[in-house]
């Protein structure tokens, strides 16, 4: 017999004519609704992978942002202990005997720290005409004291332009107290400051 199932069965009278036409409507339904199904999925599985290319590009968008950032912080940690070490005073008087050292105290990071000056820087530093600074070193994991640096005396001009920067660059600048305080601050410089006429170089990229 030719013909489809549904044909032969109507033919050889198995089956009635409107049970044949419900069976065709429910054949085109069920076709209907796999189709619809099929696009629902693929409709799906499209908005999934929009999501997670939108997720990767967020991680990519942040991970190059931070990467940027660390560069610059590096680039202006550079130019810090640069500027640092292009104005680093000196400590002592060497031609001056020892027994005019003096010690300076100060704190970083809580610690007390202890450095050698002269009795001139000693007193410049408690005026705020000069202040101190410091380049931290590397981490030597072999010793305790994680917090390692090298400290600079700097006049507190340049400190302060460092401050805009780094904050934690300087360890001490105290305000700055002229030996005659009946003078304007704002309008007179201290003759015996020596570094009244310092200027900061502009050439660094800030």
């Amino acid at each position: 017999m030719k013909g489809s199932l549904q044909d032969q069965l109507l033919g050889a009278g198995l089956i009635k004519k409107q049970e044949a036409k419900n069976i065709q409507t429910a054949k085109k339904k069920a076709k209907k609704q796999s189709q619809a199904t099929n696009t629902e999925l693929k409709n799906e599985a499209a908005e999934l992978a929009e999501k997670a290319r939108l997720e990767e590009q967020k991680k990519s968008q942040a991970l190059n942002e931070q990467r940027k950032q660390e560069a610059q912080q590096k680039e202006v940690q550079a130019q810090i202990r640069q500027m640092i070490q292009m104005n680093a005073i000196t400590k002592l008087d060497k031609k001056a005997p020892e027994d005019s050292e003096l010690t300076y105290n100060f704190t970083d990071n809580n610690k007390i720290k202890t450095m050698l000056v002269s009795a001139e820087n000693h007193t410049l530093i408690s005026r705020g005409i000069i202040a101190i600074a410091k380049i931290a070193k590397a981490a030597n994991t072999d010793d305790n004291d994680q917090e390692q640096a090298d400290y600079f005396l700097i006049p507190a001009e340049a400190a302060r332009k460092i401050s805009e920067r780094d904050n934690e660059s300087i360890v001490l600048l105290n305000e700055y107290a002229s030996k005659d305080k009946a003078k304007d601050q704002s309008d007179t410089k201290d003759e015996d400051d020596p570094y009244a006429d310092f200027e900061v170089p502009d050439d660094l990229m800030w």
